[in-house]
């Protein structure tokens, strides 16, 4: 495999990992009181940076 297929492989990986991440976290989202996502530094992290790229 050249440098250019094994770029495009990872990235399709990274894709997918991402889309697997977003379905996981919708499921997380309707099982934990939003409250308690509150106090999940890490996910309040991950949505701030999610929104910043929406909004570009």
């Amino acid at each position: 495999m050249n440098i250019p297929e094994l770029v495009d492989r990872q990235n399709e990986i990274i894709k997918e990992q991402a889309d697997i991440i977003d379905s996981l976290f919708l499921l997380l989202l309707q099982h934990v009181p939003a409250s308690e996502l509150d106090n999940l530094d890490n996910v309040k992290h991950v949505a701030l940076l999610k929104e910043d790229i929406s909004c570009q």
